[in-house]
């Protein structure tokens, strides 16, 4: 059949169409890859009502924001995920969540190095123990092999929040009963005289209503968080514990991230972060020293003078100490002397 002029136009014009819209198609830019946002999941014990549980919350905002939408923190506080506050560690590093926020002390034994902060006396506030804390961790970052440390740090100051007797000397230690956040402060508590009783951290101040215990140790904001300001009526504060905390990752989860959200995570880790958390910590602590305050309670500062008679009277937890790490392979006697230096460089550069 003879092919018509007619459609042999039409023919033509198709194909000049078709090449003019290739050329055009090549000329545009090709559409933009959207980046490909990963959501963390980040457990924790802390109830979203604690200071500590909105500190994290921020960090995580800030991380996200510096990501570029690569990255999505997802929080779940009060053991959501399941399992109880020691479990966390353990969730990490076998990758059951993405980030987490726990006690070291929470895995006796595993962490052996940095308790020595937890020895009585040898820390400070939270803007001083928190980067000293971080810069020893990783200097004896062997203890953290199978995790990501974004973060060791230190609530600085602990208070003994007493119901009904104060301690203001050596002596008043003597027949009381204190609950205890740590094996070590265990071992201090009984060198000065009382009977230490471990109880968890939310369950301290229901211990003290029902008088299983006359006081706790705890930092301010903690005792406000749980409300053991309101049952405790003297309030000593001191350097008698200082509690690790630490924020840490699983290892595959840090590996596989893009290199804008790695970023975003290794700028918010480390010393600049732990100045940030001892100042919000402290921030949170004066709130609860006010809420103290308002119920008219009474604030006990120790002397230089008679926490020195403590030290000394606290003794044999460092012996005893030095003597356990020495056990374990480790330098005992020198990393009190280097913890004792992180804390004498960070007060320093405080004064500044």
């Amino acid at each position: 059949m003879p092919i018509k002029l007619s459609h042999y136009v039409n023919a033509r014009c198709i194909v000049a169409a078709a090449s003019v819209l290739g050329l055009l198609l090549c000329a545009l830019p090709a559409p933009t890859a959207q980046a490909q946002q990963l959501t963390l999941r980040f457990h924790t014990h802390v109830p979203p009502v604690a200071g500590s549980y909105k500190a994290l919350v921020g960090w995580a905002k800030k991380v996200e924001a510096e990501s570029g939408g690569t990255l999505k923190i997802q929080m779940f506080g009060s053991m959501q995920l399941g399992g109880k506050a020691p479990d966390i560690y353990d969730q990490i590093r076998n990758g059951v969540v993405d980030l987490g926020f726990t006690l070291p002390g929470y895995k006796a034994g595993l962490f052996p190095a940095i308790t020595v902060f937890e020895l009585p006396f040898i820390g400070g506030r939270a803007l001083v123990a928190a980067p000293a804390v971080d810069a020893f961790a990783r200097k004896y970052g062997k203890e953290w092999r199978d995790v990501h440390p974004i973060l060791v740090w230190s609530a600085g100051t602990s208070v003994l929040h007493m119901k009904t007797r104060p301690i203001r000397t050596l002596e008043d230690f003597k027949g009381l009963k204190i609950r205890t956040p740590s094996r070590i402060s265990s071992a201090a508590l009984t060198a000065l005289g009382s009977t230490p009783v471990p109880i968890p951290g939310l369950k301290m101040t229901e211990a003290m209503m029902r008088n299983v215990v006359d006081g706790v140790v705890t930092p301010w904001s903690i005792a406000l968080a749980i409300r053991t300001v309101d049952v405790a009526k003297y309030h000593t504060e001191t350097t008698l514990h200082g509690p690790v905390l630490a924020i840490l990752m699983n290892k595959k989860s840090y590996a596989k991230l893009p290199a804008k959200a790695k970023a975003a995570l290794d700028a918010n880790s480390g010393e600049g972060l732990a100045k940030a958390m001892g100042l919000r910590w402290e921030t949170d602590d004066k709130k609860g020293l006010g809420k103290a305050k308002k119920l008219g309670h009474e604030i006990i500062r120790v002397s230089a003078a008679e926490q020195a008679r403590w030290r000394k009277a606290a003794q044999p937890a460092y012996d005893n100490w030095i003597k356990e790490m020495n056990g374990r392979g480790l330098p005992g006697a020198r990393m009190v002397k280097d913890a004792e230096a992180l804390i004498a460089k960070y007060k320093a550069e405080l004064k500044k």
